[in-house]
């Protein structure tokens, strides 16, 4: 296992759909009657920096403004040189990191909407579904001029060079809900190092997609080389396609 620092960051850009039409599922996840939510993607949703350092198990946060630092299981955070405490500390579950909503919320100066089965975000323009109790966003069926278009990836093309922001390319059914991550590898052995998991987008009804997102970075001192695997899979009808794939290198 690689020891070192992994800085991600995942600025999602809608090129034309609403903010309100970004959702990410989550479980239900509570702690001292306080609910907890995955901090990396609503941090990256709002265009943060997410960094994590795996020798002190500390998560950092870097925005305009923000400068964040926590240590899991640890309820004193640093923010803007500020010492605070949690009501609750951060906690690692199934590999992701969760914080306590309304630390979230202020830290963002967000105004939340908790309303039992979901969180909704509307600064941020994200809403966040709890799996097994909310219900998912209406899908409804239509015969649209890119309706039988078939999922593809058109840009970037396989084996290019990217740089941190990468405008990603391609086709899907007409107003299906498109979700797009990226995977950090080793060159050398192919390791998954990363999987920045993405927010649901909807696809125009010519069936034309075009977003762009953030690809995940190392800090200048680490020259373990990556390639990057990007997908991308739809969602209608209660159907999910099976993934595309384009590997690209920066």
């Amino acid at each position: 296992m690689r020891r070192f620092v992994i800085f991600v960051a995942m600025l999602t850009i809608l090129a034309s759909v609403a903010a309100a039409d970004q959702y990410m599922w989550i479980d239900r996840v509570e702690e001292g009657g306080r609910l907890l939510v995955p901090l990396r993607g609503i941090f990256e949703a709002y265009g943060a920096h997410v960094g994590w350092n795996n020798a002190t198990r500390t998560v950092t946060i870097t925005a305009p403004a923000m400068d964040i630092a926590m240590q899991i299981d640890n309820q004193t955070v640093m923010v803007n040189g500020r010492v605070e405490q949690l009501d609750v500390p951060p906690r690692v579950m199934n590999g992701r990191t969760y914080i306590p909503l309304r630390f979230a919320a202020e830290s963002l100066g967000e105004r939340v909407a908790y309303k039992g089965d979901r969180v909704e975000l509307p600064t941020v323009g994200l809403t966040l579904l709890i799996r097994g109790e909310a219900e998912g966003p209406e899908e409804v069926e239509y015969e649209a001029q890119g309706a039988n278009m078939p999922l593809k990836i058109t840009q970037p093309q396989p084996g290019a060079r990217i740089g941190p922001r990468v405008e990603v390319h391609g086709t899907a059914p007409g107003g299906s809900m498109l979700i797009l991550e990226t995977e950090v590898h080793a060159q050398d052995d192919g390791e998954l190092l990363e999987t920045v998991p993405g927010i649901r987008h909807e696809v125009p009804r010519d069936g034309n997609w075009h977003f762009a997102i953030a690809a995940p970075r190392l800090p200048a001192n680490i020259a373990e080389p990556l390639y990057y695997i990007i997908k991308a899979r739809y969602q209608i009808n209660g159907y999910t396609s099976d993934p595309v794939s384009v590997r690209v290198y920066r």
